[in-house]
């Protein structure tokens, strides 16, 4: 099979690889699309993964194509995402069915293999099926959308509440939808990106920021001078985190979504703000994949409702074949760029 293989940092080769075979509880895709996350970037070219060489990739969906030993061969034939996160299954966390926080995972695309390929193998039960009314570009998208759902479950929003979103790429944005869809009164964003701004308007958000000079004054004004009342950083800077903490209201809600390139450090009345007023700070990793509860299913629900415009948000598709154009298109900050496809036919 043809894949993108990560040689060393700054190395991506699309070449020819054995094509893996699904082993005991296991299935085999053949990938139909697969995002291209910010953090593939970064592993791309300057962190690399965890070993060479690699496959990157961890957003994605296909076509059930062959069945390992102990599997239903009924499963052949469906349509399916995948849990790109691999628990040990043995630790305290696991125990609790809390694996994003599993203390020796594997994970898809960084650890191990992942989708930037034409077949992967996986467990049968990080595979979940979905229906033919969604569409698989939009299916490869229900990793970012299962991370930004869980960050929205964790700040525990009402209906009413007013928020603040630092950080207009695509977790931000999903986000807002899905604070939007559980009512949300006022949504404020705030990026740094002019045809960001514009593009974001264009999906009914009216409080739409750049993170220039009369910010605070603007949120006041939005907020009739009380701040919000959860705030959402999805950046992961130092700016970013005091933007989002000095949006809120007494006794509001912050919630960390951002994963920071280098140390984060806070002025001192940045601090004391959190203390003098209370604030509620909650991180938030990964996505909620739960027997009680799992964010991949509620949002295969949501996709198969067409409750999001999740079509809106992919402004490009591409072959395999064509890595480096992709990765050129998402490095240069002058194209407008929102998620980025890998589609095989």
């Amino acid at each position: 099979m043809k894949a993108c293989v990560l040689e060393a940092v700054g190395k991506l080769v699309y070449k020819d690889v054995p094509t893996p075979e699904p082993k005991e509880n296991e299935v085999l895709l053949k990938i139909k699309a697969c995002g291209v996350c910010s953090s593939d970037i970064d592993r791309v070219f300057k962190t690399g993964t965890y070993n060479f060489p690699t496959i990157p990739g961890h957003e994605f969906c296909g076509e059930i194509v062959k069945a390992g030993s102990n599997v239903d061969s009924s499963m052949i034939g469906k349509k399916a995402v995948v849990f790109p996160l691999l628990p040990c299954n043995k630790c305290p966390s696991c125990e609790k069915e809390n694996y994003a926080q599993c203390s020796n995972y594997n994970y898809f695309g960084s650890r191990c293999d992942g989708a930037f390929a034409e077949y992967l193998a996986a467990p049968v039960w990080n595979v979940l099926t979905f229906s033919d009314k969604v569409p698989f570009d939009h299916a490869a998208m229900c990793e970012p959308a299962a991370v930004a759902m869980h960050a929205v479950k964790l700040s525990e929003l009402n209906k009413g509440d007013t928020i603040c979103i630092v950080g207009t790429g695509t977790i931000g944005i999903l986000c807002g939808l899905w604070a939007q869809k559980q009512g949300a009164k006022n949504i404020i964003f705030i990026g740094r990106n002019a045809r960001k701004k514009q593009f974001i308007e264009s999906l009914g958000f009216s409080n739409v920021l750049l993170d220039v000079d009369g910010l605070d004054a603007a949120i006041a004004n939005i907020t009739e001078g009380k701040g919000v009342d959860i705030a959402f950083e999805c950046v992961g800077s130092n700016q970013a985190i005091s933007t989002a903490i000095k949006s809120l209201k007494q006794k509001g809600r912050m919630i960390l979504v951002g994963n920071p390139e280098g140390d984060i450090s806070l002025a001192r009345n940045i601090y004391w703000k959190i203390l003098r007023s209370e604030l509620d700070v909650k991180g938030a990793w990964n996505s909620k994949y739960s027997s009680k509860d799992n964010d991949w299913k509620d949002v295969l629900k949501a996709m198969e409702d067409n409750d999001l415009p999740f079509d809106k948000l992919i402004t490009g598709r591409h072959n395999l074949s064509e890595a480096d154009k992709a990765f050129d298109r998402l490095r240069e900050k002058t194209i407008f760029t929102v998620k980025e496809l890998f589609v095989n036919e």
